[in-house]
């Protein structure tokens, strides 16, 4: 992934590959003439002399050569890409490699002029190996289907930590379905194409010992943290047994019953992790949404003992995955999904008024609270499982 070509905004090529290259160039018409590719140069200012031979999928490059006036389209593979006659001279021409991957692989750039005539040039289309994104949840039985989202699946083999191969259910380009093997183990996954391979950054069933930057705080198996009787818990259907039950009914700014508040009361009054950089930092869990119309789940850090305080000057963040561009609906996941909220997303007081807080200390995460409490339309009903709450680093 390093050695990518460095894409190029369109923007920035205005402002300094077409300043240095297409005024120079000779905009006549090329009175029918073959257009001939000389080289292909990236569209780095600082590689401009830097001629390649092949690029990545998505990357942006610069053709050059003569008789260029006229081409309408420009062809890598069997892959037509756009062309913008904005950056189209008869010397050179800017353009995009598509990210769809190629059906027929003819290692050639052919250009076609609005006249018909044709020309090829060799350059080849390199395809990345696996991207590993993350899964759709960390945490899945043995028998039961993994979901392993990115990109770039093709033919794609997966192993589980340890060499265990894994049977593949389905797939597309950007995602795995996957039968996790019985006996398996904690720690990234491996997919393998028919381009190379990738391990993931993140780890499957994530845990303190996988893990030393990943530290678990509640996982609901004992629950004597729980003095203040907020709360429910359940183990039918769980992910790794015992889990945390949020349901009732919820409204504009109405103060929400025990059973749709949580507090973390950490018996052992230490900040939940000592090491790291807040701004590669986050909160994770497992999450099971049955329906959720409206009403935010608000959560904060706190270190004050037996303070249970929504009015507080502890930043919060604000959790609406019923919100989509603005437009509230009912917010349901298929089965158990993982969440991840970064640190740096707690900034809010409880209604928003002020974004500008932020976490400052890791000795400020010694208790967490939730609760769904804010503006709504109205009242609805909210049901919510929650599991394996942890801090990790996620970047």
């Amino acid at each position: 992934m390093k050695t990518y070509i460095k894409n190029i905004s369109l923007l920035a090529v205005m402002l300094t590959f077409i300043a240095g290259i297409f005024t120079a160039c000779d905009n006549d018409d090329d009175n029918g003439a073959t257009p001939i590719i000389r080289y292909v140069r990236t569209t780095s200012a600082a590689q401009s002399d830097s001629i390649i031979t092949s690029a990545y999928l998505g990357n942006t490059i610069a053709l050059i050569g003569d008789n260029f006036s006229n081409v309408r389209e420009v062809w890598f593979n069997d892959q037509q890409a756009r062309v913008n006659p904005v950056f189209v001279t008869n010397n050179a021409i800017l353009v995009t490699i598509p990210n769809d991957i190629p059906t027929e692989v003819t290692n050639k750039i052919r250009l076609v002029t609005r006249t018909g005539i044709e020309s090829l040039f060799d350059f080849a289309v390199d395809v990345p190996t696996p991207v590993l994104n993350s899964l759709k949840c960390e945490y899945v039985a043995d028998g039961d289907i993994a979901v392993i989202n990115g990109d770039f699946f093709l033919e794609p083999k997966v192993f589980f930590n340890g060499n265990m191969a894994a049977e593949i259910v389905n797939f597309t380009k950007t995602q795995i379905q996957v039968k996790v093997p019985n006996g398996s183990k904690a720690g990234p996954i491996t997919v393998e194409s028919i381009y190379g391979s990738t391990r993931s950054k993140f780890s499957f069933r994530d845990n303190n010992v996988q893990t030393p930057t990943t530290v678990i705080f509640v996982d609901f198996e004992e629950t004597s943290w729980n003095t203040w009787g907020l709360s429910a818990f359940a183990s039918q259907g769980g992910p790794t047994g015992k889990y945390m039950v949020l349901e009732g009914t919820t409204g504009a700014w109405a103060w929400p019953g025990n059973p749709l508040q949580f507090y973390f009361n950490n018996p052992i009054r230490k900040p939940i992790v000592s090491e790291g950089d807040i701004d590669n930092l986050a909160l994770r869990f497992e999450a099971n949404v049955h329906e959720w119309h409206d009403t935010p789940l608000l959560l904060w850090f706190s270190k004050n003992q037996d303070t249970h305080d929504v009015d507080g000057a502890d930043p919060q963040a604000h959790w609406k995955p019923y919100l989509n561009s603005g437009v509230k609906s009912n917010f349901v996941t298929d089965g158990w999904i993982t969440v991840t909220i970064p640190l740096t997303d707690f900034k809010y007081n409880k209604d928003e008024s002020d974004d500008k807080r932020a976490i400052s200390s890791l000795n400020e995460l010694v208790d967490l609270h939730a609760m769904f409490f804010g503006a709504a339309d109205g009242a609805s009903n909210v049901k919510l499982w929650i599991d394996n709450m942890r801090i990790v680093k996620y970047k």
